[in-house]
Parts: C-alpha cells; sequence; structure tokens
C-alpha cells in the first residue's frame, strides 16, 4: 500500500530522519532540504510539465544519505538507492515512471549536469540556488531552467539561504520540529 499525500509526510520524515548520519543543524541537514523544497515549489509552479511532488521529495531526500558534510562522492546514488527502497517498502506518495524520475534526479544532482527533463531541471536548480547558504552564487550554466534565471526568484532563494531562514509551514507540512532546525 502506497503512502498517500500530506499525512504520510510526517511519517516519512521520520524514517528519513531515523537513517541521517550527519549533524540534524548542519550544512545538508533538514533547513537545507526544506530551503531546497520551497525553491523547487517556486520553480515547479513556472515550469511547464514539472512534477511538483517529485521536486518536493527529492528537496527531502537527495542529501538524506550522506556520510560527509565535506566530500560524498557517492551521497546521490545512495539517495537513489533509498528512493527505490522507499518505494519498495511503499513509503512513497508516487510510483512507476515518477519514482524513476525522483532516483534519477537524486542520483546525478551533484555531478554538475544540466537537464531538460523539466522535473530533473527543477530539482536541480532547487538544490543549486541553495548554494546562497554558503554565501555563493550557482553558475548560470549548471542551470537547467529557464525559471531559474528569474532574478526575483533567485532574490528570494538568496535571502532565504543567506539569512539561514526556514518557512514555518513547510516546517509543519513535513512534521519536523522547529527546534531541530535552528
Amino acid at each position: 500500500m502506497k503512502a498517500h499525500g500530506e499525512a504520510a509526510r510526517p511519517l516519512l520524515t521520520q524514517v528519513v530522519l531515523c537513517g541521517y548520519q550527519l549533524p540534524l543543524k548542519g550544512v545538508h541537514g533538514p533547513a537545507h532540504w526544506l530551503r531546497v523544497l520551497a525553491n523547487g515549489r517556486a520553480l515547479a509552479a513556472l515550469t511547464p510539465d514539472a512534477d511538483a511532488e517529485v521536486v518536493g521529495l527529492f528537496a527531502l531526500l537527495h542529501d538524506s544519505r550522506r556520510v560527509n558534510e565535506h566530500t560524498d562522492p557517492q551521497h546521490g546514488e545512495r539517495a537513489a538507492d533509498f528512493v527505490r527502497q522507499l518505494d519498495s517498502q511503499g513509503l512513497l506518495p508516487i510510483n512507476g515512471a515518477r519514482i524513476a524520475v525522483l532516483a534519477a534526479a537524486c542520483a546525478r544532482h551533484e555531478l554538475g549536469e544540466v537537464s531538460d527533463h523539466p522535473t530533473i531541471g527543477c530539482c536541480w536548480d532547487a538544490d543549486r540556488l541553495e548554494l546562497s547558504r554558503l554565501q555563493r552564487r550557482p553558475k548560470v550554466e549548471l542551470l537547467s531552467t529557464k525559471a531559474a534565471l528569474d532574478p526575483a526568484l533567485q532574490g528570494d532563494a538568496w535571502a532565504r539561504g543567506v539569512s539561514q531562514v526556514v518557512d514555518p509551514a513547510l516546517t509543519r507540512e513535513w512534521g519536523l520540529a522547529p527546534g531541530l532546525l535552528t
């Protein structure tokens, strides 16, 4: 049985956190995931044929299996394996081709590629726009979507990242305790 919709998000979040090996308040932790989620939703809303639900799941899962905050060249593939594991356990609210897209987005997100697939492009751009948490702007040549080039969208992502702000509504939606993030 597949997990469904909003009710499944807190359960999925808890499963993800149970296997997360890095500091929860670290640079790749839940606050980063939620800012990637905010970026991804904004990008998906402006990108025809992007699957916003897959982009949202990418935000939660893409760095969830990191074992090092700095150098971890296999973390994307570990995240993709985790996606397939979660799917086999019925914990994801998507299936079929959408699982394949989510796994592909996770597997290659850190390899410095671009994608013409609207959903994968939104996933990768959402993460790259969050480089602002490190006071770095993304390289334009590594942005996949037209939406990621929008100055207002970039400005919003920059402001969230440099200030380390997380939307409290997203925190509640995903079942994260506010104290976990600050």
